[in-house]
């Protein structure tokens, strides 16, 4: 990407936030690095002066991306990246198989093909709470309720979720943008992940709403803290999950131009957090959330419990609803004008949702309907 657009989308996001943006300092890792059979995942270290640390990052460009030279990608932001596309870097040996659910969903012609950055935690140095929580949120725990959660000892009081969330919106998201052919814009941006990484795209959402259009939160760690039993039954904390509600209820979007996918198994520590994701719901669906309006997405996932197994059998239902072409691009063969065929060239065909392409790039499209001169072409 040239200089020029590098310094326009620094300029948005400045304009946006109110914060100064300009690109992180990285280098791309040539190996070892995670292994796609169905696209290129490119490993990045990326020094993020907000964490004060380097965190890696894994971004996946779908199979066919080098040579669609004039397309752009919505983005899907995902936490927990280790865990996404290569089974040899889960920490569980099991990955959410991203990179395979998006390519098997290509046939479908409402989806719009994503490339995905996932956000590796920084659990090896026992920071992946400090930057999961959604720091604000201690700002609805009463002081004299403090005693009564966990979440002080289980971050032992560094709580790093402000700058986590600066560090995606304001340093890795231009830094994507300027690297990749990205659609930048909010409506082509979402969070997603699971858990405590749940938390982490709902905050992305709730404190930056101009950035990211949509957000996916499977199984949800609604309970913030870690407390754990010897036997790994979970502590339950209800002081500190009605202070998240309280902060969701007071900061997710309400201009109508947002999303949100919202799931929970009913097995282990999923079967926790129901009680929670009931009362999430009922917040959203009063903040003007609702299934009818499609800007609300819920799935009850029986027998499910909590890792990455689990999350790999459901992944298609969130990435199918936030990439949904007619949601975020708009639908129909209206929205071709009848000047746009006659006066195109013969070498250009339009999709549904009246984005151009040369002929020569057809081999290298989703199957769908196009548009050339008049003439609808099935693919």
């Amino acid at each position: 990407m040239n200089i020029t657009r590098q310094l326009l989308l620094l300029l948005t996001i400045t304009i946006a936030t109110g914060t100064y943006a300009k690109l992180p300092e990285y280098e791309v890792v040539e190996s070892p690095t995670p292994v796609s059979s169905y696209g290129t995942i490119t490993r990045m270290i990326v020094n993020s002066e907000n964490l004060g640390g380097k965190v890696t990052i894994d971004i996946w460009t779908p199979a066919g991306y080098d040579e669609s030279a004039d397309k752009a990608y919505p983005v899907v932001y995902a936490h927990d990246g280790q865990n996404l596309f290569d089974a040899s870097y889960s920490f569980a040996g099991v990955s959410w198989a991203v990179d395979r659910a998006c390519s098997q969903l290509a046939s479908d012609p409402d989806f719009a093909m994503p490339i995905v950055v996932g956000i590796n935690n920084r659990g090896a140095e026992g920071l992946r709470p400090n930057d999961y929580f959604p720091e604000k949120a201690l700002d609805y725990i009463n002081p004299e309720q403090r005693d009564e959660t966990f979440i002080y000892d289980t971050c032992n009081d560094l709580f790093l979720g402000n700058e986590e969330a600066a560090f995606v919106a304001i340093e890795l998201k231009p830094l994507v943008d300027s690297m990749f052919k990205t659609a930048p814009g909010m409506e082509t941006t979402f969070a997603m992940g699971s858990s405590m990484g749940g938390l982490a795209s709902m905050y992305l959402l709730c404190e930056y709403p101009e950035i990211f259009g949509g957000a996916a939160c499977l199984s949800t760690h609604w309970i913030g803290s870690l407390d754990l039993n010897p036997d790994y039954t979970m502590n339950d904390d209800e002081v500190c999950a009605y202070a998240i509600l309280d902060y969701l209820s007071d900061n997710i979007p309400t201009d109508g131009l947002h999303r949100l996918y919202m799931d929970q198994g009913t097995k282990d520590w999923d079967a926790g957090y129901i009680k929670y994701e009931v009362i999430g719901r009922e917040i959203v669906r009063d903040k003007g959330y609702t299934e009818e309006n499609n800007k609300l997405c819920v799935y009850d996932a029986k027998g499910a419990g909590h890792n990455e197994w689990y999350w790999q059998q459901r992944v298609k239902k969130p990435l199918r609803f936030l990439l949904s072409k007619e949601v975020i691009y708009g639908s129909g063969i209206h929205s071709v004008t009848a000047d746009d065929i006659v006066s195109s060239a013969d070498n250009i065909i339009y999709d549904i949702a009246g984005k151009a392409y040369f002929t020569e790039d057809l081999g290298q499209l989703p199957s769908g309907f196009y548009i050339s001169r008049g003439k609808k072409i099935a693919k």
